[in-house]
């Protein structure tokens, strides 16, 4: 084969591998090797050699595996893997069992563990397993069968610390009742990664033993890592007991890192029981320590505690603008604020520094109509979307002509999101739909005027379904562009896509590979975005890449330059998900995320809990939309977590993606 014939074939390869024959592939392989292809086009020939309906594909890509090293190594391990013949099983475990090296044994025990045939192989064998990370993976993959019960009986009392505080966090996970026992017994043992695992997994279990255990170690602890598994635990407690256990605690400590350790589980937690968090955090508020009155402010916003209205409103006047921001907002937490105290409230929802403002904002909600309604104006026509966002949401929440009315007046200005979710507001107030044209809206409630009954939420979403009914809705394209099934709503809009190696070895049930897939399914998402998104493209693997400095409008020629921008993307390399978040925060008029993976984060930021707190605590005057679309291998839980608590949805493709074996094996 000439190397003209090879550079020809090389696209068909990246996009839809299908060799005639093994000897074929094995020459491109080797042709591609000679002349120094890069890896990521020696990798995808791997992939298409793997495909061959053939047994000697899988022997030959074992044979292959001496000549690469590194990633590539790897990837033939994930290859062979992916090959289409049960010889695989017995080669996968050759390399298990007898590689010299660790990166191949965990390769192919990563791969191993993808099938229910591979898993039992590898359970029959757990205490044969020379690598601890090996048995570890292994006790990851268990779903709760009887086998898995007797392996995590074992593991649980395995001498190494890995295997341990893996089985800890997998028995919570499955609630295998031994595990509890386990887990109290865990947080005295000698190492830090098993008295975190420990940690969490007494939270998960619950129940008042499990809590006073857990504010018992929270006292001393010391280590970043075991700090963030104790307050992990300690923010799932729910019931009357485990967090009376919390504030009793929480009033007891004396250090300041203790107490404020505590105080940040009970944001989390004090909500489910805000009568006994409450009082807590208002003794907190009388601390010396600044950043304990902060937390305590937050856990007074937490649990709506009205008693310390006065002791805010003392605060709306210190000199610090992070207090300020967060008295304010935690004032918007309680159900109604006398009317001596809303100027103040107004006077801040005009403060030039935008937390302020943004959290004044949010307070007015607790004002009286009178007071609220011109601020609630004022707060639509700001330059910040996020307070028009605000405004809108709380104009909604009244249900009321006035309410209304703001709403139709702003439809003639609104833009992007706003206009959209300005449109959208009015129409569940209403029950009407005349679309997102500007000047509509106004011109009814013209017609109507104050002698407008608005009808319940039920009675709105009736009237707009037989309307539907009638006749075709959102003519300018509205709703029309979707990721996943995801609505793409206009406005400021950010794809993030991983990179990652994973997304060119893993395929789609119909034999696609991940990278294929997703590329294309963004660039037909691209493709039908309007005028009113402004959107930019991410992506990452071991660090994170944005396609332009900022947002662009969707019109022919930035889509087009997209789009060929994608399909000249080739994934390599781990999976830095933490990198590519911090591009969002950092790019400026950014409304909604699409984040998409396959993979856990593996560089930067890789405790899962921290990604998501950490999220949560840059979006507090963002108010980005996160929606996340999960596929391959990642842990599909916390990204649903982020997606929940930033105001957005979540896409899981795992499912979809999960070939049939029983089909395979028939094949």
């Amino acid at each position: 084969m000439s190397f003209g014939l090879l550079l020809a074939i090389l696209p068909l390869l990246a996009q839809e591998p299908a060799p005639t024959s093994v000897e074929a592939s094995i020459e491109v392989i080797e042709l591609l090797i000679e002349n120094q292809a890069e890896d990521y086009e020696v990798g995808q020939a791997l992939m298409a050699l793997a495909r061959l309906d053939d047994p000697e594909a899988a022997e030959s890509i074992a044979e292959l595996l001496d000549d690469f090293s590194g990633q590539l190594r790897e990837a033939g391990i994930i290859a062979l893997g992916n090959c289409q013949q049960e010889n695989r099983f017995e080669l996968l475990g050759n390399i298990v069992e007898k590689s010299r090296q660790l990166p191949d044994r965990l390769a192919a025990a990563r791969t191993l563990i993808k099938t229910d045939e591979g898993r039992s192989w590898l359970i029959k064998r757990f205490k044969k397993l020379k690598d601890s990370q090996v048995q570890a993976l292994l006790i990851s993959s268990l779903t709760g069968g009887k086998d898995d019960e007797r392996l995590l009986s074992t593991a649980l009392k395995s001498k190494n610390p890995e295997v341990r505080g893996r089985a800890l966090r997998k028995a919570a996970e499955l609630n295998f009742p031994a595990g509890h026992k386990a887990a109290l017994k865990g947080l005295k043992d000698a190492n830090l990664a098993v008295k975190r695992a420990a940690a969490i997994s007494c939270g998960e279990y619950g129940g008042l033993d499990a809590f006073e255990a857990l504010a018992k170690e929270s006292e001393g602890a010391k280590g970043p890592e075991l700090r963030a598994g104790l307050l992990r635990g300690m923010k799932l407690a729910s019931t009357q007991d485990e967090v009376a256990a919390l504030t009793k605690s929480m009033r007891k400590f004396r250090k300041p890192e203790a107490k404020g350790l505590m105080a940040q589980a009970l944001i989390v937690a004090g909500a489910h029981q805000p009568a006994l968090a409450g009082p807590a955090f208002a003794e907190l508020l009388e601390e010396e320590d600044a950043g304990l009155r902060q937390l305590a402010i937050r856990g007074i916003e937490a649990t709506s505690f009205e008693p310390a209205l006065e002791a805010l409103i003392l605060l709306l006047e210190h000199e610090d603008v992070l207090v300020r921001a967060d008295a304010v907002r935690a004032i918007g937490s309680f159900s109604r604020v006398p009317e001596q105290y809303g100027k103040q409230i107004v006077a801040l929802a005009n403060s030039p520094e935008t937390s302020v403002r943004l959290n004044a904002t949010l307070a007015l909600r607790a004002l009286d109509t009178k007071q609220s309604l011109p601020a609630l104006d004022r707060a639509l026509q700001d330059n910040n979307w996020a307070i028009q966002d605000v405004a809108i949401e709380i104009l909604n929440d009244m249900r009321t002509i006035p309410a209304v009315r703001l709403l139709a007046e702003h439809m003639q200005r609104a833009t992007g999101l706003m206009r959209y979710e300005t449109y959208e507001r009015l129409k569940l107030l209403t029950g009407q739909d005349f679309g997102p044209a500007k000047g509509s809206w106004e011109a009814w409630m013209r017609d109507y005027g104050d002698d407008l009954e608005l009808p319940s939420e039920a009675e709105a979403q009736k009237m707009l379904a037989e309307l539907a009914a009638r006749r075709a809705q959102n003519d300018q394209g509205y709703g029309k562009a979707e990721y996943h099934g995801l609505v793409v709503r206009p406005g400021g809009t950010l794809f993030i896509l991983d990179g990652s190696g994973s997304m060119g070895f893993n395929y789609t049930s119909d034999a696609q590979l991940f990278h294929t897939f997703f590329v294309n399914e963004l660039c037909a998402t691209i493709d039908n975005l309007t005028g009113d998104h402004q959107f930019n493209i991410i992506d990452f693997s071991g660090s994170a890449r944005s396609w332009k400095p900022k947002l662009v409008i969707a019109d022919d020629a930035n889509k087009k330059e997209a789009i060929q921008h994608l399909k000249n993307l080739r994934p390599w390399g781990g999976t830095n998900l933490s990198a590519s978040l911090q591009k969002a925060f950092d790019m400026k008029d950014v409304q909604q995320v699409y984040l998409m993976t396959d993979g856990d984060p593996t560089q930067g930021i890789t405790l899962k809990s921290a990604i998501v707190d950490w999220v949560v605590e840059m979006n507090r005057t963002r108010r980005i939309r996160f929606h996340t679309i999960v596929a391959g291998d990642v842990d599909g839980s916390f990204l649903a977590e982020i997606a929940q608590l930033n105001r957005g949805t979540n896409g899981d493709l795992r499912p979809s993606f999960t070939p049939d074996e029983k089909e395979d094996k028939a094949k």
